[in-house]
């Protein structure tokens, strides 16, 4: 019995790999930027977020101390990813995460004052005015929870609906 060696091959990349903002063409790129195209009329660029990328679906604002129970009762109302170490000095990217679909997620971002939180949803994609409305009232549920005054988003307008 003799053995061949062969050398190991790269993987290759699936064919319909979805392309992200960075690997679009330059004038691409800008389109994108400047908003000549826009995802859908449900989502409005948030000039503020536009540093992390995506455009911002909703935001959620809430108070908590942001305890181990209240960590624990998002992470289960939304399958939120959290990473919030207290004893670690503050980290500027978002303490937890959620994915919405493939193109589109929800994170945990710290407020502008200590016990001030946001659930902000963003998306590279196109979701529908009606999923948005979802999670947007998943969202905010899960922050009532811990929020009392957080109030509910209203019904979807008739014409949103396809």
């Amino acid at each position: 019995m003799s053995a061949i060696a062969t050398a190991p091959t790269a993987p290759q990349p699936p064919y319909h790999a979805p392309q992200t903002l960075h690997s679009l063409p330059l004038r691409a790129r800008e389109r994108a930027r400047t908003g000549s195209v826009s995802p859908t009329n449900y989502v409005a660029m948030d000039p503020a977020a536009q540093h992390r990328g995506g455009a911002t679906l909703f935001t959620v604002p809430f108070s908590s101390a942001m305890t181990d129970r209240d960590l624990r009762l998002l992470a289960q109302a939304l399958d939120l990813s959290t990473h919030l170490h207290p004893k670690m000095r503050p980290d500027p990217t978002s303490p937890g995460v959620a994915r919405l679909d493939h193109f589109s997620g929800l994170f945990l971002e710290r407020g502008a004052s200590e016990g001030q939180w946001l659930l902000r949803a963003r998306t590279w994609g196109r979701p529908a005015p009606e999923t948005v409305h979802e999670w947007h009232l998943l969202a905010a549920l899960a922050a009532r929870r811990l929020d009392g005054s957080v109030l509910l988003p209203g019904r979807l307008p008739a014409g949103d609906l396809t």
